[in-house]
């Protein structure tokens, strides 16, 4: 048989069309439904396209401005479990340093952790001190997890006063929060 003597009956308005017919001449619709060609199917695209991409959007904005995990009532469980001082000359400056292990005793991880080091003389009282620099990215410490640290800096005293030393964790961030 004649392909250009084949008809349909369209769906829509009921006229005979020719079956090689991709619109309705007489109501313009589209005869096959899943062509790409078909401005229903590319609408539908764009909308599936454009709700991932403004689910994408609002996760991000929600991690950049959602509640985040305050430090302080965690700030205990997270202890210098081993630290020690030792004196280097550079040049004609003395500087201090100290390497140790901290442990995270929480469940949650921790990014941009902050240490102090505080260094006492013989009757204990504190004679300098050193720490990061809230500037500084500090480290991240996982949950339930061990994380090694030196801190380092000029002496503010001659050597022979630096006796003890105490470190001890002042800030940390919550490490799922974005910023």
């Amino acid at each position: 048989m004649n392909e250009a003597l084949e008809t349909n009956v369209c769906p829509l308005c009921a006229e005979v069309i020719k079956s090689a017919a991709k619109v309705c001449p007489h109501c313009r619709h589209w005869q096959k439904k899943w062509s790409l060609q078909n401005p229903l199917v590319m609408m539908n695209v764009w909308a599936v396209f454009w709700l991932v991409l403004l689910a994408c959007l609002v996760t991000f904005v929600e991690k950049t401005v959602g509640p985040k995990r305050e430090f302080g009532p965690y700030q205990d469980q997270i202890v210098a479990i081993n630290s020690e001082f030792s004196h280097r000359m550079s040049g004609s400056n003395l500087w201090v340093t100290v390497v140790g292990v901290v442990t995270n005793r929480s469940d949650f991880a921790w990014k941009n952790v902050g240490l102090e080091a505080q260094f006492f003389d013989r009757q204990g009282k504190l004679i300098d001190v050193d720490s990061h620099t809230r500037d500084y990215d500090g480290f991240t410490i996982l949950p339930h997890a061990q994380q090694a640290f030196k801190i380092e800096g000029k002496a503010a005293r001659p050597q022979t006063e630096y006796v003890g030393h105490k470190v001890t964790v002042r800030w940390a961030k919550d490490a799922n929060a974005l910023f």
